[in-house]
C-alpha cells in the first residue's frame, strides 16, 4: 500500500503521519491523505483479464491491490491495512473492496470489510501480508474470480504478471484502468548481488527492465505465475522502474498461515 522511501526500500505505500489512538474503541483522524500509486512501463488490462484482482479502498478512494482468494477473502499487504509503530490494524469500517472492474472507481461489485487480519509478526517490515473478511461474499462470474495460492515460488527465470492501478512513473499520475506488466523471477542471493543485501527468506525477488515495475498504489497487489497467486506486492528499491529488482512476500512461504486464516481448504 504505501510507497515511500526507507532506508533502502520503499514499501509500496508509505505510511503517512496519520494518528491513531492506541486505546481500544479509538478511530483514526481521517484529515490526512494516502498515497496512491500505479503499474510503470505496463498495459491496460482488458476486462476480465484479471479476475482475481481487486481495489482496496481507504474512506472510499483507492489506497492498494489484493487479490480474491475466496469467496469472503481477500489477501492484501500488511502495511495496507496498519498504522503506527509497532503496527495497529485499521478499523475495518474505514475499508471496501471493489472486485470485477479494471476501472478504478465504478463498475464490478463494491463490497465492504468485516475484519482485517495482518500477519502477527509483521513489523513495518518483514511479514508483510494480510487477509481481509469481507462483510458478504463476493458473486462469482466471469470477471470475478478466486486465484490459486502456489504451494511453490516459481522458478529462476520464468515470467510472472504483476498488476495494479498505481502510479505509472515516478512522479506520475494514478491510472483509471487496472495496468499491468511482466515481471522475472531471480534467486534471492542474485537479488542481493543485484541491489541489496538482506534479502528475508520469505521475499519473492522479481526483476524486471529500466523503467517497468511496479509502483506507489500497487502494493498488496498479485503476482501471478501460471494462474496461482505466488506473490503480494510489498516494496521497491531506489525508485518505482530502477534497476533494482522489485520484493513481494512469498505466497508459497505464508500459505499454511493464509490458509488457517481464511476458509481456503
Amino acid at each position: 500500500m504505501f510507497i515511500g522511501y526507507l532506508a533502502k526500500r520503499q514499501m509500496l505505500l508509505l505510511l503517512p503521519v496519520l494518528l491513531l489512538c492506541a486505546v481500544k474503541g479509538a478511530s483514526i483522524s481521517v484529515k490526512k491523505y494516502f498515497p496512491q500509486s500505479r503499474i510503470v512501463g505496463g498495459a491496460t488490462a482488458s476486462v476480465g483479464q484479471f479476475p482475481h484482482q481487486v481495489s482496496l479502498k481507504f474512506l472510499n478512494s483507492h489506497n492498494c491491490g489484493g487479490s480474491i482468494i475466496s469467496s469472503t477473502y481477500i489477501v492484501t499487504a500488511a502495511h495496507c491495512i496498519a498504522l503506527g509503530k509497532p503496527p495497529v490494524e485499521i478499523p475495518p469500517q474505514y475499508l471496501t473492496v471493489r472486485a470485477g472492474s479494471r476501472h478504478v472507481d465504478r463498475g464490478g461489485q463494491l463490497v465492504r470489510v468485516a475484519e482485517v487480519k495482518m500477519h502477527p509478526l509483521y513489523d513495518g517490515s518483514d511479514n508483510d501480508i494480510a487477509v481481509l473478511r469481507l462483510a458478504q461474499p463476493l458473486r462469482f462470474n466471469s470477471q470475478v474470480k478466486a486465484i490459486a495460492l502456489a504451494k511453490r515460488d516459481p522458478p529462476t527465470g520464468v515470467p510472472i504478471l504483476t498488476s495494479g492501478w498505481g502510479l505509472t512513473r515516478n512522479g506520475g499520475n494514478t491510472t483509471t484502468y487496472l495496468q499491468y506488466t511482466t515481471l522475472m523471477a531471480v534467486k534471492n542471493e542474485d537479488c542481493n548481488r543485484l541491489s541489496y543485501g538482506g534479502v528475508h527468506e520469505a521475499i519473492l525477488c522479481l526483476a524486471h527492465n529500466i523503467n517497468n515495475g511496479v509502483c506507489k498504489g500497487d502494493s498488496g497487489g498479485p503476482a501471478v505465475y501460471k494462474n496461482q497467486l505466488v506473490g503480494v506486492t510489498n516494496y521497491i528499491v531506489g525508485g518505482c522502474g530502477s534497476y533494482n529488482p522489485d520484493g513481494f512476500a512469498s505466497v508459497a512461504y505464508y500459505r499454511d498461515w493464509l490458509r488457517n486464516n481464511t476458509n481456503i481448504a
